[in-house]
C-alpha cells in the first residue's frame, strides 16, 4: 500500500459552484465526497476575514492522500480561483489512526486488490 498519509480535506464554496467542484473531484479520482449545506451566521468581519462574505455556502470534505492534495490545490486554483479573497477556502487535517483495515481501505479509495477503485 502506498505510504502517503491520508487526510479529510474540507472545502467551504459557493453552493452555486458545488456541482462543477463535485464533477472535477470525481475526475480526480474521489471517493465519497460529503456535501453540507451552509448558511453563514458569523459577523461580517470575521467572514471578511475567513474571504467568505457570501452566506450560502456548501461545505464538502473527503478523505484523500497527501499525493493527491497537490492535484485538488491545483484544481482549486485554476478552475475555481481560491486564491483570490471571497472565492472560498481549503484546508486538510492529517488522519493519524483508523480502526481496521477495511475502513483505512474503504476512506483510502483502494480496493481490496490494493489499487485505487
Amino acid at each position: 500500500m502506498n505510504k502517503s498519509v491520508l487526510k479529510v480535506m474540507i472545502i467551504i464554496i459557493d453552493r452555486n459552484k458545488t456541482e462543477k467542484l463535485l464533477s472535477k473531484l470525481n475526475r480526480l479520482g474521489i471517493n465519497f465526497p460529503h456535501v453540507f449545506r451552509a448558511e453563514g451566521t458569523a459577523k461580517s468581519d470575521v467572514l471578511e476575514v475567513l474571504g467568505i462574505g457570501h452566506s450560502e455556502k456548501s461545505i464538502v470534505f473527503f478523505t484523500t492522500t497527501s499525493d493527491d492534495v497537490l492535484k485538488i490545490n491545483d484544481l482549486l486554483t485554476s478552475e475555481f480561483d481560491l486564491l483570490k479573497k471571497g472565492n472560498g477556502i481549503a484546508f486538510t487535517i492529517p488522519i493519524s489512526s483508523v480502526g481496521g483495515p477495511a475502513t483505512l481501505q474503504i476512506l483510502s479509495g483502494m480496493s481490496f486488490s490494493g489499487g485505487k477503485s
